[in-house]
């Protein structure tokens, strides 16, 4: 498999597994420092914001405003932040507080089904059957993860519905939506705006300039997880490795999320883990080898069309 490839899915598969510790540091300050979430959301998101432009202007100086002068261009940036970045956190926290972090989950794992269909009914893009076989094996093995810790479908309602639904379609815009930006302006100055506009927005939104966190050690620990790895480095890993192997396989391989939560939250939190949980792990983890024989087989497919088009030339 092209060098390239590999990056791609290295990087997508750090940015999921990052996003699975951040959503365990969000669990343990929410639950034992007793944080206020949209204090966390604001500083997250302003914090993280702030840090990826400051590495984009080290790594390509005053080049990185040069997004601010194609006023298209800055549509697109808010429609990718507001829709994207910021409207992902909020519907699934909504999501997990009407129905549980479970059914929130699963819901939200319908994004990789949603991109298929819109890719299939926008530019006639049929899946491979190997893609689709790692829908299915993402989506059990999410629910098998979920289920370990209590699926309760009593709270399960439209509203509930609806909020998870919104999740996954916000995973579908930033998947797809920045990839034109992403090449033109590079993913760094990209996220960096995206985040920083966002976190603006937010402390509009809710106001909240009180953590009400006991502030410690292991707060500070927590904060690193959620806003240096759990936000700067995985959504700039994600994004750039969906830039590499494309939007299919990316949001497939974001489902090693719950993988990543729930090891750390056996590590850290004493969580359970069970033997349905562990069957869930072997079907997620069995897409990342299916992607790349899927990935080794369309490029060998596509060398030797090139080579049979040189020899009739």
């Amino acid at each position: 498999m092209e060098e390239k490839q590999w990056k791609g899915m290295g990087l997508a598969i750090m940015g999921a597994l990052f996003w699975g510790l951040s959503g365990t540091s969000v669990q343990f300050l929410e639950n034992v420092k007793h944080i206020n979430v949209e204090w966390l959301l604001e500083a997250r998101l302003l914090i993280a914001g702030i840090l990826t432009i400051v590495l984009a202007y080290i790594q390509d100086g005053k080049r990185v405003f040069s997004i601010f002068k194609e006023p298209k261009d800055i549509g697109k940036l808010l429609i990718f932040g507001i829709l994207g970045i910021a409207m992902v956190q909020y519907a699934y926290f909504r999501a997990i507080a009407i129905s549980g972090v479970g059914v929130a989950t699963v819901l939200q794992y319908v994004a990789p089904t949603m991109i298929i269909i819109y890719l299939f009914l926008r530019y006639f893009k049929k899946p491979s059957i190997p893609e689709l076989f790692c829908i299915l094996l993402a989506m059990v093995g999410t629910v098998c993860i979920v289920m370990q810790e209590g699926l309760d479908m009593s709270s399960f309602n439209e509203e509930a519905l609806f909020w998870g639904l919104v999740s996954a379609a916000s995973i579908c815009i930033y998947t797809l939506q920045p990839i034109e930006l992403l090449k033109t302006y590079g993913t760094t100055s990209v996220v960096g705006f995206a985040m920083f506009i966002c976190g603006i927005l937010s402390v509009v939104m809710f106001q909240q300039v009180e953590s009400e966190a006991i502030w410690d050690g292991m707060t500070w620990l927590g904060l690193f997880a959620i806003i240096i790895l759990g936000t700067v480095v995985s959504f700039n890993a994600y994004m750039e490795g969906v830039k590499l192997i494309g939007a299919v396989q990316g949001s497939i391989l974001s489902s090693l999320e719950p993988i990543s939560a729930a090891l750390f939250g056996w590590a850290l939190l004493g969580n359970e883990f069970t033997l349905i949980g562990i069957f869930g792990m072997i079907c997620i983890i069995a897409t990342v080898f299916i992607i790349a024989w899927d990935r080794q087989r369309q490029i060998k497919r596509e060398v030797l069309k090139k080579l049979n088009k040189e020899e009739i030339v």
